[in-house]
């Protein structure tokens, strides 16, 4: 139930943005300078600022502004359009059906409670499971200059934009693979974090329990493993009520 209502409320605060902006021109519209495709996308750019204010994570920046755009002229649209959009989306959400894993944004207040139990911890290395844009990694890269840090990624674009955010920090101690999270050797970590969902949590602790050394730490991000007492939560003070649940080895 967790993971439908996490899946669901991006979607809630698009429609909320999307109809609260939409609400607002037409009652403006006779005196608005603008009308057409610049209205549109002045209404997109208005409903993407409301929605970063509602808690939307940066990259649904782009849908909210081409929105309004798409159901406007949905009747001009040619066909492959909607195909080049599907590849697109199957590009990010690659692991969403073959691993039941969603696309889940760690949020900046998780980065830095993250942070601070690598500092309690005294980690040399630590690795994100599904690393997303890569805001984990780059955050502590830069916070623990003396920490390696590595991400594990096989969604492509998503991969490649975490590539690119690498290229332009000087960041030599972190880096981005791509490769499947259970290829990935647990061992060499004193960190292990991910956020996945609930159906992949009992084989990823049991991985966790098979290669991590004794003392290291396995963290999941709002996902408990099922009859596995945590070591200890954090509760991070964040609008989605992030807990973070560590399991010591």
């Amino acid at each position: 139930m967790n993971s439908i209502r996490r899946q669901l409320f991006p979607w809630l605060k698009v429609a909320l943005s999307q109809g609260l902006v939409l609400a607002l021109v037409l009652y403006l519209r006779p005196y608005l300078p603008v009308a057409g495709p610049l209205l549109l996308v002045a209404q997109g750019l208005a409903a993407a600022l409301l929605g970063r204010l509602l808690g939307l994570s940066a990259f649904w920046i782009p849908i909210q502004i081409l929105l309004p755009l798409a159901v406007a002229f949905n009747a001009v649209v040619p066909a492959w359009a909607y195909l080049a959009a599907f590849a697109v989306c199957a590009l990010i959400y690659w692991n969403s059906a073959s691993e039941q894993v969603p696309l889940y944004l760690t949020n900046r207040k998780t980065w830095r409670s993250l942070s601070g139990i690598v500092a309690d911890h005294g980690a040399k290395s630590f690795v994100d499971l599904g690393s997303g844009m890569g805001g984990v990694v780059t955050f502590l890269a830069r916070t623990h200059p003396k920490l390696r840090v590595r991400g594990v990624e096989t969604a492509p674009l998503v991969y490649l934009a975490s590539k690119l955010r690498l290229r332009f920090q000087n960041l030599p101690n972190a880096e981005f693979v791509y490769r499947n999270i259970w290829d990935e050797n647990l061992s060499a970590h004193d960190v292990v974090y991910c956020f996945l969902s609930p159906v992949p949590m009992p084989k990823m602790f049991a991985k966790a329990k098979a290669e991590m050394r004794p003392g290291t730490l396995f963290v999941s991000n709002s996902f408990a493993v099922p009859d596995q007492p945590p070591y200890a939560m954090v509760d991070v003070n964040d609008g989605r009520k992030t807990r973070l649940y560590i399991y010591r080895m």
